[in-house]
């Protein structure tokens, strides 16, 4: 399983460095639009080029947080986990209740981003995220309270 896992991940990173290129082409045009001579003021109470400064800067350190999201998933080990290991970063997570089975892989990033790869479809949760800290440390066989799903169990991990 762990091509699949390493499939997923890197369609996550695919998609956060086109993020990434698409911000750092919109940080550089609205740090150029800040200095530009046309974005003189005009009045004393014109403020769009401070606050054209204030978005570059906003943008800025929007590039950087993409960078380090793309830098720990790089670093993610990808290897399976078996059924004893608790639920961490990287896992593989199947959460059963009496009528659906919801997929799930928690990654540091890309939150929500539905993924497909050899048969997976999967859903990305972060630790942050409200399943994915109700998952956290979960191990295979535990029962979750998902506000979607009440009751709902761990029936598989990898």
């Amino acid at each position: 399983m762990n091509n699949s896992k390493h499939d997923l991940i890197q369609q996550v990173i695919t998609s956060l460095r086109e993020n990434l290129e698409v911000l750092r082409k919109a940080a550089m045009e609205t740090h150029s639009s800040s200095t530009d001579a046309q974005s003189k003021q005009e009045g004393k109470y014109d403020m769009r080029k401070l606050e054209a400064s204030y978005l570059a800067e906003a943008q800025v350190e929007k590039v950087v947080q993409l960078k380090g999201s793309i830098n720990k998933l790089e670093q993610l080990p990808t290897d399976d986990l078996d059924d004893a290991s608790p639920i961490a970063p990287g896992a593989m997570i199947i959460v059963s209740n009496d009528s659906d089975d919801l997929n799930y892989m928690m990654l540091p990033a890309g939150g929500g981003m539905s993924l497909h790869s050899q048969g997976l479809n999967c859903i990305v949760i972060t630790p942050d995220s409200p399943i994915g800290s109700a998952l956290l440390g979960k191990h295979v066989g535990d029962t979750v309270d998902l506000q979607q799903h009440e009751s709902a169990f761990i029936s598989d991990l990898w």
